[in-house]
């Protein structure tokens, strides 16, 4: 089940809190300073459920970034928030079976820690790869938010195999930063960006690897209480997330705003304010779909451009190119040369549910659910 988001809930771990604030002492600013500046009660640290609302937390987190010269405080921070900062559960995870049993464990229950994200594994073959799209917009902190998420997937992984991954490839949905170097430093791999989404991909031979801590009495336990915290929560379906879910749906045909809200049973004037409520609107969605899309099917097919342009809606191909240089600063035929040699993007679309319109030659666009693919989403 999909879980969606409450931006005033107490989601986020005051672990996490407290390794920021440290990173920011580490940096000369006061915790007292950043959480003055933030508009934050000292005294919400002390709270008794230990937890941090996600809105607050993510004022904190862009309060550090307007005051930090450090350009990779994503990357720090997620290298800090080790197995231990993630509560229960992350004695969860330490003690499952083997790493696929704590890869699921942990899919089916990381709202519990309010990340900003929709997770998902998708086994490939011989491979395995994590994927994460924002669930609600995160504006200038939304490079940090992937940063720390994968460093500390990567750090978590490594500690529960015991030695370096091999075979690690990590991609990023934002655009190669100037500190990009030390991706490759952190990760030990080359990483690409301007990705459909945010993923990690492992040889899948990982997942069987058991877990020295493994006891499944402590599991049991722990998914006892991640069930409690999720029924606190009180989330409900995402609405950005049926709204993407709707567009990827009907490709090449994406329906206006009013169509939109009809088919989600409700008005086009109350899916316009809720989208305003989570700070974006039904065009930004639209476009961001197109964008993830385009950035797919330039990469991983051989697909004309006129044929991209009808599969996003467009109606002419330079309209086409007018908007994907007004998304990614680039031209398709230019972003298509330069990802020539990524073979590795996966030949699913975003979510994994979405059909798309065939085109003249089948054998030039992606298979669908008959590929072989497993889709595990909770």
């Amino acid at each position: 089940m999909k879980l969606a988001f409450n931006l005033t809930a107490e989601m986020v771990p005051l672990t996490y809190v407290e390794a920021l604030l440290g990173m920011a002492e580490e940096r000369g600013i006061e915790r007292g300073t950043l959480l003055a500046a933030a508009r934050l009660r000292p005294d919400l640290l002390a709270h008794a459920n230990g937890r941090l609302a996600f809105g607050d937390f993510h004022r904190l987190v862009g309060t550090l970034l307007q005051r930090c010269t450090e350009p990779a405080l994503g990357l720090e921070f997620g290298r800090r928030l080790n197995i231990s900062t993630h509560g229960i559960l992350g004695y969860a995870v330490l003690s499952s079976a083997n790493l696929g049993k704590a890869i699921q464990f942990a899919l089916r229950y990381y709202r519990v820690l309010g990340l900003a994200f929709e997770l998902e594994l998708v086994e490939d073959g011989e491979r395995v790869e994590l994927r994460a799209c924002e669930s609600v917009p995160l504006g200038m902190v939304a490079r940090f938010a992937a940063e720390s998420l994968l460093a500390s997937l990567f750090s978590i992984a490594c500690f529960l195999v015991g030695e370096e991954l091999s075979g690690l490839q990590v991609g990023f949905a934002h655009a190669a930063p100037p500190h990009a170097a030390r991706y490759a430093e952190v990760f030990g791999v080359p990483v690409a960006f301007d990705q459909p989404w945010h993923w990690l991909s492992l040889p899948r031979t990982y997942l069987d690897r058991p877990m020295a801590l493994a006891n499944p009495a402590t599991v049991q336990m722990c998914e006892q209480q991640c069930q409690a915290l999720l029924a606190n929560l009180e989330v409900q379906d995402g609405l950005l997330a049926r709204v993407r879910r709707l567009l990827l749906s009907r490709p090449g045909e994406f329906p206006d705003l009013d169509s939109a809200a009809r088919a989600l049973h409700t008005s086009g004037r109350s899916l316009r304010r809720h989208l305003a409520q989570l700070g974006t609107s039904y065009q930004q969605v639209l476009d961001d779909v197109r964008k993830r899309l385009a950035l797919e099917y330039l990469a991983n097919t051989q697909l004309p451009m006129f044929e991209i342009a009808g599969l996003l809606g467009f109606s002419d191909p330079s309209n086409f190119r007018r908007a994907f240089k007004k998304w990614t600063g680039r031209l398709p035929s230019d972003f298509r040369t330069e990802s020539g040699g990524r073979s590795r993007l996966r030949s699913h679309c975003w979510t994994g549910s979405a059909t798309r319109r065939q085109s003249p030659d089948p054998s030039r666009v992606r298979p669908d659910s008959g590929s072989g693919r497993n889709w595990h989403r909770w």
